[in-house]
């Protein structure tokens, strides 16, 4: 993922908060069995270690970042990270109507689609992929 042709950048630390707090998330589901106290502090934590890099991603967004002819997938990310986003300060605010099943599912599905279409625009804007 890195390589030595190029110093290590915020983008990066921003990647490795997202994988790290994308597998903290899988546990958080994967404690959901044993104890929903635990699956939702889990889930708390891994939605405020997301939103340190989330705010990264806004500051680059406003510097001007663009994504030369994948912007529409850029776009995509981002309209799935705000949805994303959305979802998880419901979730974490305990607005109860909100915290049942289906919607926990909708925004599991909507962050693995924003993560991945995450890691897609970092390995295309750093041309490791599509170079």
């Amino acid at each position: 993922m890195f390589s030595d042709s190029r110093p290590f950048t915020l983008s990066d630390l921003s990647l490795m908060i997202q994988i790290l707090a994308f597998v903290v998330l899988l546990y958080a589901i994967y404690c959901k069995r044993k104890s929903m106290a635990k699956h939702g502090k889990i889930a708390e934590v891994t939605f405020y270690l997301v939103s340190t890099s989330v705010i990264y991603m806004l500051y680059s967004r406003g510097r001007g970042f663009i994504l030369p002819y994948y912007n529409s997938l850029l776009g995509l990310h981002m309209l799935l990270g705000t949805l994303t986003i959305f979802f998880g300060i419901l979730f974490v605010t305990n607005r109860w109507k909100w915290k049942v099943k289906k919607y926990m599912d909708l925004e599991i599905l909507l962050w693995t689609g924003t993560f991945l279409l995450g890691v897609t625009v970092y390995l295309l804007f750093f041309g490791l992929i599509f170079s």
